[in-house]
């Protein structure tokens, strides 16, 4: 039985004490870029790799190591055994569990409610339980968005289970002040990915991805890791799974390919930038940024080019970081031309065009 073809959209109201989150406002962008054309896709964007957290340990996935799952984390695959696993209230073995691109799957269940809850019972360095019900199954069809809340085995000052989002997000409101937006789960499976960014597949491995970190956040811009495209350039078959690998790379402006980002995000208070994305696979596409306003062409091994003057932040502590990272890798660090052009483009929205419809400012 699909996990994701039986169950209804549940808005986390429902499970969770907070609701759904506190939306994310208008005042968490980049303000030297707030003022976007109408033409072309632009997104708001975060550094983080890996978003998923349990009692303030940050999560990769889930890890299958004979007849036993675990909870990975970045530092080890066998991190917290999985000890229970039930479906609707039902027990099903370690072999039951499966994902089918961006979507559980439960082998073998009976039952077909549309209210039935995947519950994880976890032990080990991370007592206590992951309830996974299914939000909503993306409009492409290809992957599925679940709520997940995890319950600690301990308990908070009321003496209940303190029960919060398996994907929190710090973002700044109007006011300045720090909330906490609930974001949505989305597994992917057969694959996880190194501290330096690098993805490795892996059979036994179902990342848990949030649907604002790098990994999750490139399968809601459309570059779900699954089937493959057609390079409107060369004509040839491009595997999903490398243009979701160089989105991770182009939204955290990690430029060296080496797991470093230099995009703002990684502290609430920089906020977030909103970058321009435009590819040759058909999915987000828009001709007016040239080779002088883009910020940099990327592949599965971060930046093929980058344009310092047209870098997505003006933050004076980001620009620094930028130096750094530059440093690193000069190479990278050189004016766009045709020459350097690969399967994604990022740069800042545009907010003037000539009379051809060339963006001239952004």
């Amino acid at each position: 039985m699909s996990f994701h073809k039986y169950f209804s959209a549940l808005c986390l109201a429902s499970v969770m004490a907070g609701g759904c989150g506190v939306a994310p406002s208008s005042g968490d962008q980049d303000q030297v870029h707030k003022a976007l054309r109408g033409d072309g896709w632009s997104s708001t964007n975060y550094n983080q790799l890996f978003g998923a957290t349990m009692s303030n340990q940050t999560v990769t996935g889930l890890y299958l190591s004979g007849n036993q799952w675990y909870v990975s984390t970045s530092s080890s695959l066998t991190y917290a055994p999985v000890q229970g696993i039930t479906y609707n209230g039902q027990s099903i073995s370690a072999q039951s569990l499966t994902t089918s691109q961006g979507a559980f799957q439960v082998v073998g269940a009976d039952s077909e409610d549309a209210a039935a809850t995947l519950v994880l019972t976890v032990g080990g360095s991370l007592p206590g339980t992951l309830s996974i019900t299914t939000e909503s199954v993306d409009a492409s069809g290809t992957f599925t968005r679940y709520a997940a809340e995890w319950t600690s085995g301990g308990d908070d000052s009321d003496g209940g289970a303190a029960s919060v989002s398996l994907c929190p997000r710090s973002v700044l409101d109007d006011d300045g002040g720090v909330q906490t937006v609930t974001e949505s789960l989305i597994p992917i499976g057969g694959a996880r990915w190194n501290l330096d960014g690098s993805r490795t597949s892996d059979a036994n491995a179902i990342t848990l991805s949030c649907s604002h970190d790098a990994i999750g956040g490139c399968v809601t811009w459309g570059y779900g890791p699954w089937g493959s495209r057609t390079d409107e350039v060369t004509g040839k078959s491009v595997a999903m799974s490398s243009v979701h690998q160089a989105c991770t790379r182009m939204k955290r402006d990690d430029i060296c390919g080496t797991g470093s980002p230099v995009t703002t995000g990684f502290n609430p208070a920089f906020g977030s930038t909103t970058i321009h994305v435009k590819d040759r696979v058909g999915i987000h596409s828009d001709t007016n940024q040239t080779y002088a306003t883009m910020e940099a062409f990327w592949d599965e091994n971060g930046a093929s080019c980058f344009n310092q003057s047209e870098y997505r932040s003006t933050d004076p502590i980001m620009l620094q970081r930028l130096a750094i990272n530059i440093a690193l890798c000069p190479n990278r660090a050189v004016a766009c031309t045709a020459n350097h052009s690969r399967v994604l483009l990022s740069a800042r929205p545009c907010t003037a065009t000539n009379a051809s419809g060339d963006c001239v400012a952004n």
